[in-house]
């Protein structure tokens, strides 16, 4: 009778330590997937940071560019606007001189016209 008490007595001591390390065991899977689950987070958090990081970046050089842009055709406009200037300016002394070829001309005419008339 002895014997069988301390016989179910190990049986219960061997039961409920297979009982604490099943708790256990389940504990630490537990834990592995929470701490498989906060990696998981921490690598999705750093991959965001990054993508939002590309994406100011782009936007940034986009805004350059289109300062560039803006610039390059500020600048053509410019020269445009000075070329249309020389070429006016060329245009009235071409004119200029023009008038001033006319103006000698009438002026040899009426010389020879006075020099007919003083004969």
């Amino acid at each position: 009778r002895m014997h069988s008490e301390i016989v179910a007595e190990e049986e219960a001591k061997k039961a409920a330590a297979r009982k604490q390390a099943q708790i256990e065991a389940a504990q630490a899977k537990k834990e592995e997937q929470e701490d498989t689950k906060m990696a998981a987070a921490v690598a999705a958090a750093k991959q965001k940071a990054t993508a939002r990081k590309q994406e100011q970046i782009k936007a940034a050089q986009a805004r350059k560019a289109a300062q560039e842009e803006k610039a390059k055709k500020a600048a053509a406009a410019a020269a445009a606007h000075n070329q249309a200037h020389i070429e006016a300016e060329k245009t009235k002394k071409a004119a200029q001189e023009e008038e001033a070829k006319k103006a000698a001309v009438a002026a040899r005419a009426a010389a020879a016209v006075a020099e007919e008339v003083a004969r």
